[in-house]
């Protein structure tokens, strides 16, 4: 048998998933392409968390993640390949939502 978990600690743990991608916020989005800014000190799960919240409720979507709020392209695209190379580039990541994965860019050096 089954312990109820207490409702203060349920309201706590909400509290918390929600801090994970507190830092960020959704700009954009079309049907497959969401443009998502997140500060420059969000953690691997916080950048999870703000990809597939922005792609709630889409299977085919996929959330471009900056740092820079002047490299953000002020309109989501229809798909991805109409995104510009420069804002691409200057991505810090981007959440695949159909296979719930996060890629994250690194420069080439």
């Amino acid at each position: 048998m089954q312990t109820p978990v207490p409702r203060l600690l349920c309201a706590a743990l909400l509290m918390l998933a929600g801090a994970a991608h507190a830092g960020c916020s959704t700009k954009d989005s079309s049907d497959q392409v969401a443009l998502v800014l997140c500060s420059a000190n969000t953690d691997q799960a916080g950048l999870k968390a703000a990809g597939a919240e922005a792609c709630k409720g889409k299977q085919v979507c996929n959330a471009w993640i900056w740092e820079d709020a002047s490299k953000l392209p002020a309109k989501a695209p229809a798909a991805d390949k109409d995104l510009p190379k420069s804002a691409t580039g200057a991505a810090r990541a981007v959440w695949i939502n159909d296979s719930q994965h996060l890629m994250e860019l690194r420069k080439a050096r």
